[in-house]
């Protein structure tokens, strides 16, 4: 950065020396326009004058004009071309007008003639950086080091340069060197927390954006980066408090606003995450970062079309972003254009091959399309965040061979339906290996101890998140992970039932069944607990069942284990049915009891919950209500996992009231005597 005439600084004799003696004095004092204005009449009447012109340059720099700045001190520097500082003051120039190559060429000439010029080789570090050159702005900040210890400038921005090559363990060190000397160099516990949120050591990061914080409590930047700092350890709600203060204190911070989407978005706030995306992005319309957000949200709330402008747009600005690509490949997938998918999804993985997103998006369109060999890149789930816990074994993984003397740890994953699902594999797991251990929700260790007597039943243990685990096992396996090798070609799906409710529980739901009198006894359920942006299309509205419940002759067992006795009391009595239940079963955490309850029913009918998966795992006559974008149909107008369930899917251009219709017209059918 170029700076003032040094103290004592004496310019070349002339016959004006007096006039720049003074002008030199009111710059080295901060006045920088009465200095500008002294070397501007020192030119006037000597336009030559190369002192004039170089400091007349800096001080013009100084007010914020650089273009002007680089012309001036362009005729210094030919007027005299072997002073180094001119050179590195000119390099300074062109550095702040945008001309960073230029800029290089500049400080390098500078460091030619005066190797011992610290500062240059700190101006070249600064002009590499803004080319992308950061070993080699790395290698000048060093040098610079050498001829000065002390510089705190150059060390951190050696950091910042590190940081940027990936080296966040260096970086960090020379962060704390600075601060050893400098406590109170705010911006140096901003990127300190940035390099160590980058090493995973989410605390200390936090710690060192708040004591960058102390000493600037109103800064938006620091307040973003501890924003985005509280997200990544899951503290939506203080993300979200920290984001919205950094917007008020800059409400012109473009990144500012597109954090507090990303944030808004994690908390299931999609219609708030938008506005935000826009906001940003009406302050700065090519944040690539704030379209491809726009771009994710957007799709999340089903808006496919619209969602590909602002994904388009940011590809046009970066035709290399790996994380563009890949949510266009995503959008392109629900679409139905599953060759535009395909071609977006390698493109991502070309760019970036451990960007899991695009990954697991090609296994899921390559298993929609009944391809089995789409099982590794679904492996990819946890990385994507799209499967929880992702658990870390100092074991190895199973991958699928007979081990008769091996123990094996089978663990669940992501909810409850999916549980059920993958389940239909562990009879065929255990009988691979010496002995299973299934560790599955607290809520299914009786079901699953009675219906897997082959195997060791226990609830789940998963130790803290990211932490290795040393289980009692001899290998382990995730469930989902169970297909790739269980589950290659649609002959290896038998569908057959696998749950035994207790048999003495089961006779005694029979039992209250058949008191509610004739007719066939149909559980419902409408809705997910869970109900997120992506899943909201997949539910209709209670209203659109009123065809199926409004039918004669029924008798309809409830089986929403999320709703309360007034919400079914108030929806009997303005819907006019009848919903049998019974107040000493808890549906929600009475898994055991659900099991014995669902036996006894004639047929399920249900949206896309886990009451489907326990009622096909029972062999219990199921239909399932969903729209046709359904990857574990695996390509089939079926789900292969459970030979009981229909899929009852709306016709091309429908919706979920119209399955709804056609789901009440075959009942009605069933019904008849």
């Amino acid at each position: 950065m170029a700076k003032g005439p040094a103290k004592g600084a004496g310019a070349a004799p002339s016959a004006h020396a007096a006039a720049l003696a003074e002008a030199v004095s009111l710059h080295q004092a901060g006045r920088i326009a009465e200095a500008a204005d002294r070397y501007r009449r020192v030119l006037e009447a000597e336009p030559g004058n190369a002192d004039a012109l170089h400091l007349l340059g800096v001080a013009t720099l100084q007010a914020g004009d650089a273009p002007a700045a680089v012309a001036l001190i362009a005729r210094a520097a030919a007027a005299r071309p072997g002073a180094a500082d001119i050179q590195d003051n000119f390099g300074s120039a062109l550095r702040a007008a945008g001309r960073a190559p230029e800029a290089v060429a500049a400080h390098r000439r500078a460091v030619a003639l005066d190797p011992g010029l610290h500062k240059a080789h700190h101006n070249l570090g600064n002009a590499l950086a803004d080319t992308g050159a950061h070993r080699l702005a790395a290698a000048s900040y060093r040098q610079a080091l050498a001829l000065r210890p002390d510089y705190a400038a150059a060390r951190f921005n050696l950091a910042n340069s590190l940081r940027a090559l990936g080296e966040a363990e260096e970086a960090a060190a020379e962060y704390r060197r600075v601060l050893a000397d400098r406590p109170d160099f705010a911006e140096a516990w901003n990127n300190l927390g940035t390099a160590l949120a980058e090493l995973g050591r989410q605390e200390e990061a936090v710690e060192a954006s708040l004591r960058s914080l102390a000493l600037r409590p109103d800064h938006a930047e620091t307040l973003a980066n501890l924003g985005n700092l509280l997200r990544g350890q899951g503290r939506l709600e203080q993300s979200e408090t920290c984001l919205r203060r950094a917007v008020a204190v800059d409400p012109g911070f473009a990144d500012g606003h597109v954090a507090l989407g990303v944030t808004l978005q994690a908390r299931d706030k999609v219609m708030e995450a938008v506005a935000c995306y826009r906001a940003g992005l009406a302050i700065e319309p090519d944040n690539v970062r704030g379209l491809i957000d726009l771009g994710a949200a957007l799709e999340l709330l089903g808006d496919l079309t619209g969602a590909l402008v602002p994904l388009g747009r940011a590809l046009e600005l970066d035709p290399m972003n790996a994380e563009a690509h890949g949510n266009m490949g995503l959008c392109l997938m629900d679409l139905g254009d599953r060759d535009g998918a395909v071609r977006h999804l390698e493109r991502a993985m070309a760019l970036n091959p451990d960007l899991p997103q695009p990954r697991l998006t090609r296994g899921m369109l390559r298993l929609c399309q009944g391809d089995f060999g789409g099982w590794p890149d679904y492996g990819w789930r946890f990385a994507a965040g799209e499967a929880l816990p992702d658990r870390q074994f100092t074991i190895p993984r199973w991958q699928g061979e007979p081990a008769a003397d091996a123990r094996l740890l089978i663990w669940r994953e992501q909810g409850l339906g999916d549980e059920l699902m993958f389940a239909t594999c562990y009879r065929e797991a255990a009988g691979r290996v010496g002995q299973a251990v299934i560790e599955c929700d607290p809520r299914l260790v009786r079901l699953f101890a009675r219906s897997f007597p082959e195997a060791e039943v226990r609830a789940e243990r998963a130790g803290p998140a990211g932490a290795a685990e040393t289980p009692d096992a001899d290998m382990e396996v995730p469930a989902g992970t169970l297909c790739r090798w269980l589950r290659r070609s649609y002959a290896r799906f038998g569908g057959a039932p696998y749950l035994r409710p207790d048999p003495d529980e089961a006779a005694g739901w029979a039992g209250r069944l058949r008191a509610l009198g004739p007719g066939l006894a149909v559980g419902v359920c409408w809705r997910s607990r869970l109900v997120t942006a992506r899943r909201r299309a997949a539910y209709a509205a209670l209203r659109d069942w009123l065809p199926l419940l409004r039918l004669p002759g029924i008798r309809f067992v409830n089986l929403q284990y999320d709703a309360t006795e007034e919400e079914l009391a108030g929806i009997e009595a303005e819907f006019g049915i009848s919903l049998a239940r019974w107040p000493g079963l808890d549906l929600a955490d009475d898994l055991d009891g659900v099991a014995a309850l669902m036996s006894g029913l004639d047929l399920v009918v249900t949206a896309p919950t886990a009451v489907g998966e326990m009622a096909g795992a029972l062999g219990v006559p199921v239909w399932r209500i969903a729209m046709p974008t359904d990857w574990s149909m695996l390509g089939t107008g079926v789900r292969p996992w459970f030979a009981s369930m229909r899929v009852l899917r709306p016709l091309p251009g429908g919706t979920l009231a119209d399955a709804l219709a056609g789901a009440a017209a075959r009942l009605a059918a069933l019904a008849r005597p």
